[in-house]
């Protein structure tokens, strides 16, 4: 049985939220921060640069004149969906792979992730709450544990599967108890 310390000591492992996200999160809660502000700490990632400019330039915004540098798509997008964008792409590569010990296939964390991401931004738009990135960011992450358990859970699986068929316990009920 795995104890929490060796849960815990997991914990080092993961993979670390990209400079460029936390620098975001934090020049956009403060309220004295612009536009180029947000600009200029997204200019320096060319992964998350080219998805903005790529995302601003799609058919879906249909601009008579395409961004032609981060600042203009910034200024186009606005806060809340550059936000998402680089937390969707910070999050991609963590989420995105197997988790065979609870069922899901290659994508299927990610998907669900941002699926969660969404409504929860959508409830918190609908209820007017002010800190509607926070709650979208916490819906992004809030399976981010079961990165840690996969291992465990993929090497108990068979026992954890038995306590769900036998004793008629929900698989994360018989989870706890393993």
């Amino acid at each position: 049985m795995t104890t929490l310390q060796d849960l815990m000591k997991e914990i080092k492992n993961l993979t670390p939220i990209p400079a460029v996200a936390n620098q975001l999160l934090t020049v956009v809660d403060d309220p004295d921060s612009s536009m180029e502000d947000i600009a200029n700490i997204v200019q320096y990632d060319p992964i998350i640069t080219a998805s903005v400019l790529k995302t601003c330039n799609s058919a879906f915004f249909g601009l008579k004149h395409p961004a032609e540098s981060v600042k203009d798509a910034v200024n186009m997008l606005g806060i809340d969906q550059v936000v998402e964008l680089v937390l969707l792409k910070s999050g991609a590569k963590i989420l995105s792979g197997k988790h065979e010990g609870y069922g899901l296939a290659g994508g299927d964390m990610w998907k669900y992730s941002v699926s969660s991401a969404i409504v929860a931004k959508q409830v918190a738009v609908k209820l007017s709450l002010k800190n509607k990135n926070t709650i979208f960011t916490a819906a992004l992450v809030k399976d981010i544990g079961k990165i840690l358990l996969e291992k465990y859970v993929a090497r108990s699986s068979g026992k954890i599967r038995t306590l769900v068929e036998n004793k008629n316990l929900s698989f994360g009920e018989a989870e706890k108890k393993y």
